[in-house]
């Protein structure tokens, strides 16, 4: 029996056999036909998947597809190819991993991951070259081991068999993880070269949460992993409404693409608290539509009848959107973000604003501005989306921020004055009050939301809400960590935004302690050194 330990990407307990998925390119097999036709047979055979997706309702995987075929007829592709008489499939693979080497360059993580999606379609480029045979064939109970897998490898896999999925690498947004989630198969990625370890045919029980997987596990180990899993469906089974409407919270859910929208169900959690409109802007090579826009909205209304909150545009800096002709900034997390983006493009921001009004599910909406730093950046963007409002003879609908910047968070006591709502995206304020870049792996120590310097931040932002009495949330990743969201209740907070996925776990802890919590607990908290004191006062005193 042998360890290894992941990241945790998808929840679950998964027992079963693996399966080593090989997806490199063997550079000794010649190509059968050319650069050109195996293009062009590439491209007809995404799009015949592309409407098989869409006739089964997996919108998100067919998106992706279109954006492999741009990546495909991209002229900064194509033209490197259009001198050369016989392509070899040593040119392809230059072509195309040089291209995903400046993506990889990129600080925003959506950038890295989408110099994959370059580097994978020019195997399957070399692949169609070769006419090799990417079918698979899997037994019950399969555990799926690959580097990553792409939308055009899961095209021809019948993942009902598959019982749990380890990655060599990948991130939590990658495609591999979303399919993961919405199929509720549980995955582990980040095992880099612990991966190489497994061979196909082992025993394998692995722990999507907890990023731990056991080879050739023993009988001990299995009957520990079953009693996770039974553990697992019972935390589910016990989130019921009516427990949940005596707890007196309230669960919205972030919403970031078209197939968590379109792939969303759930007996009684209808309202969003973060949509993340960017993903509409993302992937294409031309700005959407007023029409796409609204689209897109009254996708949002069939499926969620209360509350949404949405966040407007939030690109810039480091997420070049080539269309868009974005300023290239020596510090992107410090520049041209958000909502100072959407002041100086105006007709982007009209464009989106209007879709917003026009919408069928206005009477809902709420918007939220993100990077917010000074009352006046909110105010001018109030005032546009007033003089919209009053153009087309429409309602303004409630307006608020996103306290991500140390100045809105220092002066929340003033911005609780001007704005209806306020929600705090703990993701960049903890990046920016401890100075460590969430993205570098190096600064791990220094990113923890429960740091006292953080935690005192959110606490001023709550109390000052609570004075103005205007709603206040959450709707970074602390609202779907369950210690973490049982601080946040301690501070005051009870509207939480999360994952659709961590509702159950995160009511549990609530449901199961908050009468536990100690008076003037919340001084203790904030009292602490660092964030290991505030988890071990939470632990002794409350779990």
């Amino acid at each position: 029996m042998t360890s290894v330990k992941g990241l945790g990407a998808s929840i679950g307990i998964a027992i079963g056999n693996a399966y080593i998925y090989e997806n490199e390119v063997n550079f000794e097999k010649p190509a059968c036909i050319s650069y050109e036709e195996a293009k062009s047979n590439l491209v007809n055979r995404f799009k015949t998947q592309i409407e098989s997706f869409k006739s089964k309702d997996r919108v998100d995987e067919a998106e992706v597809l279109d954006a492999y075929i741009l990546i495909l007829e991209d002229p900064e592709i194509t033209t490197q190819f259009a001198e050369i008489t016989d392509v070899s499939i040593e040119t392809v693979f230059e072509v195309f991993s040089s291209t995903a080497s400046i993506f990889d360059s990129m600080e925003d993580e959506y950038f890295k991951q989408r110099s994959e999606d370059i580097i994978s379609v020019g195997k399957h480029l070399i692949f169609a070259m070769q006419d090799k045979d990417t079918s698979t064939a899997f037994e019950n109970n399969t555990i799926l081991i690959a580097n990553d897998l792409t939308p055009a490898d899961t095209s021809s896999m019948n993942l009902n068999k598959v019982s749990g999925i380890i990655l060599k690498e990948g991130g939590f947004t990658s495609h591999a993880v979303i399919v993961a989630k919405n199929l509720g198969i549980p995955c582990v990625i980040g095992l880099k070269e612990s991966a190489d370890e497994i061979s196909s045919g082992t025993e394998i029980a692995l722990d999507g949460d907890s990023g731990e997987v056991i080879l050739s596990p023993t009988e001990d180990v299995i009957l520990e992993f079953n009693k996770k899993l039974e553990n697992i469906d019972l935390v589910i089974s016990n989130f019921t409404q009516d427990k949940y409407e005596k707890l007196g919270v309230n669960f919205r859910v972030n919403v970031g693409s078209s197939e968590e929208i379109n792939n969303f169900e759930h007996l009684f959690l209808d309202s969003i608290g973060l949509f993340r409109s960017e993903f509409i802007y993302l992937d294409r090579q031309s700005s959407p539509t007023l029409e796409d826009q609204k689209k897109v909205l009254s996708e949002l209304s069939k499926k969620f009848k209360g509350t949404i909150v949405y966040r407007t545009l939030d690109i810039g800096g480091d997420k070049q959107v080539k269309y868009l002709n974005l300023p290239v900034e020596e510090n992107p997390f410090l520049g041209v973000r958000g909502i100072r983006l959407s002041l100086e493009n105006k007709d982007i921001f009209y464009s989106q604003v209007r879709s917003i009004l026009e919408s069928d599910c206005i009477d809902r909406i709420k918007v939220m501005f993100p990077m917010v730093s000074t009352i006046e950046d909110f105010l001018d963007a109030k005032n546009y989306i007033n003089e919209i409002a009053e153009e087309l003879n429409l309602k303004s609908p409630p307006v608020g921020i996103m306290v991500e910047t140390p100045s809105s968070a220092s002066i929340s006591d003033q911005f609780a004055k001007v704005v209806d709502f306020i929600s705090i995206g703990t993701n960049d304020l903890t990046q920016y009050i401890m100075a460590a870049d969430r993205g570098n792996s190096n600064l791990s120590k220094y990113q923890n939301p429960l740091h006292p310097a953080v935690l005192r931040a959110i606490s001023d932002v709550i109390n000052n809400c609570k004075k103005n009495k205007i709603e206040v949330s959450v709707c970074g990743e602390m609202a779907s960590d369950p210690i973490s969201a049982l601080v946040l209740y301690i501070l005051g907070l009870r509207t939480f935004s999360m994952s659709p996925s961590a509702a159950p776990f995160v009511f549990e802890i609530l449901e199961e302690n908050y009468q536990n919590i100690p008076d003037k607990f919340e001084e203790k908290i904030l009292s602490a050194l660092n964030a290991e004191e505030v988890k071990l006062l939470i632990k002794e005193n409350i779990l």
